[in-house]
């Protein structure tokens, strides 16, 4: 279990200097703010996860980026394919801003809910969940299980049945549960068949008590939803896709780490 500290506090001495500035200033203040007419802010009605980002810049975090009002949990468990274990690179990052968070990352490489011979994630998680007590679990799981599926409707049913389950262990653990979702691919058929693996996910995930189905989509396509290599990102254009055109890069990472602690700190 990796732990984060928090930001150092501020010297004695810049705190005696603010308390110095505030008195001198607080009466200016008191009589602006009398005189000075009222003004409700103004406010901009938050974009559609679901739905691709239109052709504009985006700000690290994506369009869920807000203000957070909660306090992200204390303990994280970070379980899923090789996506989790890139999201475990970046997340760290993101989470500095938070204060003190233990994470664990427990990801593992080629493994989804439909190969169970190969990597038995039921089995996995209930130990995971037992050893870590977490307050959280992030799932990304997905990914070699819609590149190895055929998509098809009774596909779909079965794959929604397998993460309900997994949904169940984590309920029996009383822990809170945020689920990635897949970004597009590059191959066309691929990405369809990621399409529908996160409806099945996403289906999952509102069958259950405690769980939070978290959109990457949208971060990594283009205005009409398809799949997008770079984006601009704080005003730079920057590649977030890997050569795969499956992966992510580092700052692809970074840039959906960051939603999901603005997902976590940020009431539902």
């Amino acid at each position: 279990m990796r732990h984060f500290p928090p930001p150092s506090r501020r010297s004695h001495c810049t705190r005696n200097l603010a308390r110095v500035l505030a008195a001198s200033l607080t009466a200016l203040v008191v009589v602006f703010l009398a005189a000075a007419p009222s003004q409700a802010r103004k406010t901009n009605s938050p974009p559609n996860a679901a739905k691709a980002e239109p052709a504009k810049a985006l700000r690290p975090g994506g369009p869920d980026t807000a203000a957070p009002s909660a306090a992200v949990p204390r303990k994280i468990l970070l379980v899923g394919d090789s996506f989790a274990l890139g999201l475990g690179l970046t997340l760290p990052q993101s989470l500095s801003r938070q204060g003190e968070v233990a994470l664990a990352n427990r990801g593992k490489v080629s493994s989804g809910l439909n190969s169970p011979q190969f990597y038995d994630w039921e089995k996995a998680l209930a130990e995971f969940l037992a050893a870590e007590k977490p307050d959280a679990l992030v799932v990304m799981l997905g990914g070699n299980d819609a590149k190895n599926g055929r998509g098809t409707p009774q596909w779909a049913q079965d794959f929604t049945a397998k993460a309900g389950r997994f949904l169940e262990i984590a309920g029996r653990h009383g822990v809170r549960v945020y689920w990635i979702g897949l970004p597009p691919m590059r191959e066309k058929s691929y990405s369809q068949r990621a399409w529908t693996a996160n409806e099945a996910m996403r289906s999952a995930c509102s069958g259950a008590s405690s769980c939070r189905f978290i959109e990457s989509w949208d971060l990594f396509a283009d205005a009409a939803g398809r799949f997008s290599a770079k984006k601009t990102v704080s005003g730079k254009a920057v590649s977030l896709r890997g050569k795969d055109g499956v992966h992510f890069t580092t700052a692809g990472c970074r840039l959906l780490t960051d939603r999901i602690v603005t997902a976590m700190a940020t009431p539902r």
